[in-house]
C-alpha cells in the first residue's frame, strides 16, 4: 500500500546559475514542479509515495522520469505523450531568493493526463491523495484530477490540497478561484500561502479568512505559510502560530513542496485522526515542517533539494530559536550563550572598541561573575572574543573600567603602553563570613586578547564599606592624576593615583542627593561642552539598583554640575532629580574611554534589563542584551542644562530600504497603516498633534500582539504600552504602560524609534527623551498602523527604514593568533 499519491505536473525548472562570459544569464536544468516535489520529499522521508502525471517523448521527459525513480518515487503511473512536449518553466530569483515564473506550456504534457491513466484502485488503497490547481488548469487532465479527488473521497482516503496558484497558466482570476473553492470542497488538509488566501477569502486577516475556509467548507486543518516568519494553522477550535527558521536563502523553489511533504510525513506517522491531534502534536509537526522547508531554501533545484530526517533533527537540534533564539535580537549586542549583565571596560585602542560585560558563562541566571568580551570597529559589528577575566582566589569579578595607560604610569608595560582593567573584586571575608568588596587591577600588552591580574592585588579596600564597587576610572589633566569613581552604598568615593596602583581618598557626593530608592551602582563621570556656547558642564551618572517598593525597578538618574578635582558639585536642587531613560530597561550604562580626540564623541551603552525581572525573562539558554550604543550632549534651553541622547551614525548602516510619506491626513475614519516584510526597522516620524487628541503608533505581529507609542497632547506625555505585546506573564511587573512628559515644539512632536526582535527603543524630540524597553513577541511584528482617538493628526514626514541582521561571530584561533603577533 502506498502511503501517498501525488496528482499533477511534473516539470523543469531553469534556475538561475550566474552569467556567461559575455554577460547572458545563464539557467540551470533541475527537475520539479509541485506535487512532484511533494512526492520527492516524503520518499526522502521515507514514505512510499507515487506521482501520477504526463511527460513527452524528449529528453527533459525522460531525465524526470528517472530522476523521480532515482528519488525513490514509483512512478508507474507516470505516463509519456507525443501530443505535447515536457513542460518548461524559468525561475527568476530576486536579491532575497524569492520567485517568479515563466511557463513554456503551450500546451505541456502534463495537462494531456486522461482519466483512463488515473489507477483508481492504487489511489483507492492509498493512505493520501494530494493535488493542487496546476493539473486543473485545461482539459483533459482537468477531469483526471477530479476523478481522482472523487474516488479518494468516497474510499475514504484523506485529502491534501495545495492550490500553488500560478496566475499566468489560467484565463482568467475568476477561473482560478472557482477551480479552487472546488479543490476545497474535498480538502481534509488545505496547505495555503498568505497571498492566496487573501485572493480566495478578501481578507488579509489570516485568522479570519481561515476561519471563514474552515466554517465554510469543514477543513480539519488548514495551513497558512508565511515563509520566514513560519505558518499558521486552523484545526477545529485549535490555532496559533509556529515560527520559522533564519538561514542564508540561495532559492525559495520547492520551499512549500518540502513543508507539505514534511508535514504529511509527520501526519502518518502519528497515525490519528486529524481532530484527535493536541495543540502540542500539531505545533511539533509544524515545527519540524518548517525546518524541511528552511533548509531547501539553502539548496538550489526543488526536487534535488528535498531534506533527510537526519537534515531536519539536526537543524531543530541546533536552532532552538522556537523557544529562545526568536528573541536574540538582529542588531543590539547579545552574549554567545547564557548570562550578560552590566557592561564593563569600555575603551578604545589601536583601532577597535573593546566591550566587556558582566558574564556568567555555565547558567541563564546571575551568578559567578566573569568578563565577557567583544571587540567592533564600528560599534555595530561585534566579534565574540574569549572570556577575560576568570574568578580566581579574590573572588568574583564585578563591574569596572578600562583605560589605555599611554605615559606607563603604572610601570606595567615596559617603556610602552597598554589597557589596565580596574575592577571590583567580590568574595566573602573570612573571618567575619560577611560579603566583601575590594578594587584591582589586570593588564594587557596585546591590545586587550589576553589578561594579566596584577600581583599586588587587591589595590584598594575599605573594610567598613559593604558595598564598595564598579570603579570607573580616568585620566584628569587639570591636576596631572587618574581619578577613580566608585560608589558606596549612598554616595560615591573619588579617589585619586598617579600610577593607578595606589589610591588616596579625595572626596564624597550624594548622601542627600538625587534618588535612592536603591543602592547606587556603576557610576560615571565625564565633560561635556554645552552645545556651542563655548562652556561645558560634567556629568555624573549614578545607576539605582530595584527596591521592591519601586515600582520602576533598576534605573539611571545624572547630574549636572562641576568637578573641582577632588569632588563633585551639583548645579541642581539636591532633591530634583534627572533620568537618563524612561523606559524600563536602561541600566548600569557607562561610557567608553579613550575615543580619539578627533572623533570628539561621548558614547554610552547600557545592559538593556530590569533588575525586578532579568532573570526570567523568557530567553531560554542566553539572557541580557546591550542598549544601542549612544552618543551624549548637552543642550541648554530655559536655563536647563539637559542630557541629550542620539544612536551613533554608525548604525546608519544598517538600512536596507526606505519608504517615506509626506503631509499625511489621520482621523478616527481614516487611520494610517503599513503592511511590513521586515521585523527590523527604524521609523522617524514628525507628528502635528495640534488638531487631535491621543495619537498612537501601533508595531502588530500575526499573533495580535502588539507595541504602543503613543502621546497625549493634553497632558503632554509619551508612553510606552507593552501591555499586549506577547509574552509578559514571566513577572507581574512587566506588562506596563509607562511614560515621560515632553512638550510639543510649535504643536509638533518628532520621535525616532527603533525595532529589534526583543526590544524598542524611542528618542523622543531629538534625543531630549528616551525609553528602552524589552518585548517578547509570539510572532514578527508585522504591520505598522497610526491612529487617533478624535480630531486629526498630520503625518507631516514617516520613513520606515528595514534594518539588516548583524551576526556576531567567534574570532578564531588563527585569527586571534594574528591579532596577537
Amino acid at each position: 500500500m502506498l502511503d501517498v499519491i501525488a496528482i499533477g505536473e511534473v516539470l523543469i525548472d531553469f534556475t538561475p546559475a550566474g552569467r556567461s562570459s559575455r554577460g547572458n544569464e545563464q539557467f540551470e536544468c533541475n527537475p520539479g514542479g509541485a506535487p512532484a516535489n511533494v512526492a520527492a520529499a516524503l520518499s526522502r522521508l521515507g514514505s512510499h509515495s507515487a506521482l501520477i502525471s504526463k511527460v513527452g517523448e524528449d529528453q527533459f521527459g525522460s531525465l524526470l522520469h528517472q530522476t523521480l525513480q532515482d528519488a525513490g518515487v514509483d512512478v508507474t503511473g507516470v505516463s509519456y505523450t507525443r501530443e505535447a512536449s515536457t513542460t518548461l518553466a524559468f525561475v527568476h530569483l530576486d536579491d532575497h531568493g524569492d520567485r517568479s515564473f515563466s511557463f513554456i506550456r503551450k500546451p505541456g504534457a502534463d495537462t494531456f493526463l486522461h482519466s483512463k491513466d488515473v489507477p483508481l484502485e492504487k489511489i483507492a488503497s492509498s493512505r493520501v491523495l494530494h493535488y493542487g490547481t496546476v493539473s486543473m488548469t485545461h482539459e483533459p487532465a482537468r477531469t483526471a484530477t477530479r476523478t481522482a479527488v472523487l474516488k479518494a473521497k468516497d474510499a475514504g482516503v484523506l485529502l491534501s490540497f495545495d492550490p500553488n496558484i500560478r496566475f499566468a497558466l489560467w484565463e482568467s482570476r475568476e477561473e482560478i478561484k472557482q477551480n479552487t473553492l472546488w479543490g476545497m470542497k474535498y480538502a481534509d488538509i488545505l496547505k495555503i500561502s498568505e497571498e492566496e488566501l487573501s485572493f480566495i477569502t478578501g481578507t488579509h486577516d489570516i485568522e479570519e479568512g481561515a476561519l471563514k475556509l474552515a466554517q465554510q467548507f469543514d477543513i480539519s486543518l488548514i495551513v497558512v505559510t508565511l515563509a520566514e516568519k513560519g505558518c499558521y494553522y486552523r484545526l477545529g477550535s485549535k490555532d496559533g502560530y509556529v515560527p520559522g527558521f533564519r538561514v542564508e536563502v540561495v532559492d525559495t523553489t520547492g520551499a512549500g513542496d518540502a513543508f507539505l511533504g514534511c508535514l504529511l510525513f509527520k501526519i502518518l506517522e502519528v497515525g490519528i485522526p486529524l481532530k484527535e491531534l493536541t495543540s502540542s502534536q500539531i505545533t511539533n509537526m509544524l515545527a519540524f515542517a518548517n525546518a524541511g522547508g528552511a533548509l531547501v531554501t539553502t539548496r538550489k533545484g526543488a526536487l534535488g533539494a528535498m531534506p533527510t530526517i537526519e537534515d531536519i533533527h539536526q537543524m531543530l537540534e541546533s536552532t532552538p530559536q522556537h523557544k529562545e533564539e526568536r528573541f536574540r535580537p538582529g542588531y543590539h549586542f547579545s552574549p554567545p550563550s547564557h548570562w550578560l549583565n552590566d557592561p564593563n571596560g569600555l575603551v578604545y585602542y589601536e583601532g577597535s572598541y573593546h566591550l566587556f560585560y558582566q558574564h556568567h558563562p555555565y547558567g541563564n541566571q546571575w551568578g559567578p561573575m566573569h568578563w565577557g568580551h567583544a571587540i567592533s570597529k564600528d560599534l555595530v559589528h561585534w566579534e565574540h572574543m574569549p572570556i577575560a577575566l576568570f574568578p580566581d582566589e579574590h573572588g568574583a569579578i564585578f563591574s569596572g573600567c578600562c583605560v589605555v595607560d599611554w605615559k606607563n604610569s603604572s610601570g606595567l608595560f615596559e617603556d610602552s603602553h597598554g589597557l589596565v582593567a580596574i575592577f571590583t573584586h567580590a568574595d566573602t571575608h573570612p573571618e567575619t563570613g560577611q560579603p566583601r568588596q575590594r578594587q584591582s587591577l589586570a593588564y594587557s600588552r596585546d591590545k586587550g586578547l589576553t589578561w594579566h591580574k596584577y600581583e599586588g592585588n587587591p589595590v584598594l579596600e575599605e573594610e567598613g564599606l559593604v558595598d564598595f564597587r564598579d570603579p570607573k576610572v580616568f585620566w584628569h589633566s587639570e591636576s596631572a592624576r587618574w581619578i577613580m569613581v566608585l560608589v558606596a552604598g549612598d554616595h560615591v568615593r573619588f579617589y585619586q593615583s598617579t600610577n593607578l596602583l595606589n589610591w588616596s581618598l579625595s572626596g564624597v557626593f550624594g548622601k542627600e542627593e538625587g534618588s535612592h530608592d536603591g543602592v547606587w551602582e556603576c557610576p560615571d563621570l565625564f565633560e561635556l561642552p554645552i552645545g556651542d556656547t563655548g562652556r561645558s558642564k560634567w556629568v555624573l551618572i549614578i545607576s539605582i539598583g530595584d527596591h521592591p517598593n519601586c515600582p520602576e525597578g533598576s534605573r539611571t538618574q545624572y547630574f549636572i554640575g562641576e568637578f573641582d578635582g577632588n569632588t563633585f558639585i551639583n548645579d541642581n536642587a539636591s532633591d530634583q532629580i534627572l533620568w537618563l531613560d524612561y523606559g524600563r530597561d536602561n541600566y548600569a550604562g557607562v561610557t567608553w574611554s579613550d575615543l580619539p580626540k578627533e572623533d570628539g564623541r561621548r558614547v554610552i551603552i547600557g545592559w538593556m534589563s530590569n533588575w525586578k525581572y532579568a532573570n526570567e525573562t523568557p530567553t531560554g539558554n542566553w539572557r541580557g542584551a546591550m542598549t544601542l550604543p549612544r552618543a551624549l550632549t548637552l543642550n541648554e534651553q530655559d536655563g536647563n542644562v539637559r542630557l541629550i541622547q542620539l544612536p551613533v551614525r554608525e548604525v546608519e548602516q544598517l538600512r536596507k530600504a526606505s519608504l517615506h510619506w509626506e503631509e499625511v491626513t489621520v482621523t478616527p475614519e481614516a487611520p494610517f497603516w503599513q503592511k511590513l516584510k521586515e521585523d527590523l526597522l527604524e521609523i522617524e516620524v514628525e507628528l502635528d498633534i495640534r488638531s487631535g487628541e491621543e495619537v498612537q503608533i501601533k508595531l502588530k505581529s500575526l499573533e495580535k500582539d502588539e507595541i504602543i507609542i503613543g502621546y497625549d497632547p493634553g497632558t503632554q506625555w509619551l508612553f510606552i504600552d507593552r501591555t499586549q505585546s506577547g509574552i509578559i506573564d514571566f513577572h507581574p511587573s512587566f506588562a506596563t504602560k509607562h511614560g515621560v512628559n515632553m512638550a510639543a515644539v510649535d504643536g509638533k512632536i518628532q520621535l525616532h524609534v527603533w525595532l529589534d526582535r526583543n526590544a524598542v527603543e524611542v528618542y523622543g524630540n531629538h534625543g531630549l527623551v528616551v525609553m528602552t524597553d524589552q518585548i517578547f513577541p509570539e510572532s514578527p511584528i508585522e504591520q505598522f498602523e497610526v491612529i487617533t482617538k478624535s480630531g486629526e493628526v498630520i503625518l507631516n514626514s514617516l520613513q520606515i527604514h528595514t534594518l539588516k541582521s548583524v551576526e556576531i561571530p567567534y574570532a578564531s584561533p588563527k585569527q586571534v593568533a594574528c591579532q596577537e603577533g
